[in-house]
């Protein structure tokens, strides 16, 4: 089974600030077919609550701090504090995830896939 892991993203910086970029030469274990972000996620939020089938993700908290906790199907949790745009966390398919999100903090997430609600778990029951 595939695990999680973070990924340090390509960046560059000089005295007028940090930019950080995907392409070609990022290690991404998946080609990106879909872009998503989250913003103005209310202090403390619990965003997430799901797992998917068959896709799988990276995501980038681009500003404040977002706690995820990942769950594997054999019962394995990890735990990661994501607080810069230079660091991704590559989840695989199933993984049930959420997120905790600190007030202000933004997030990019990229897919392996189209979005396709039949690709999601969204009960934990069933998940489990």
């Amino acid at each position: 089974m595939n695990k999680p892991f973070t990924i340090e993203l390509n960046t560059k910086g000089d005295s007028r600030g940090l930019l950080a970029y995907i392409d070609d030469s990022t290690d991404f274990p998946f080609k990106v077919e879909r872009v998503y972000w989250l913003w103005e996620v209310p202090e403390q939020q619990v965003r997430g609550g799901h797992a998917h089938k068959t896709s799988q993700q990276v995501i980038i908290c681009t500003n404040g701090e977002i706690r995820v906790s990942l769950e594997s199907l054999d019962g394995v949790f990890k735990e990661y504090i994501l607080d810069t745009p230079g660091v991704g966390l590559y989840i695989p398919p199933l993984w049930w995830g959420r997120m905790i999100f600190s007030g202000g903090a933004t997030m990019i997430g990229l897919a392996s896939d189209p979005y396709d609600e039949a690709d999601y778990i969204r009960s934990r029951e069933d998940f489990i």
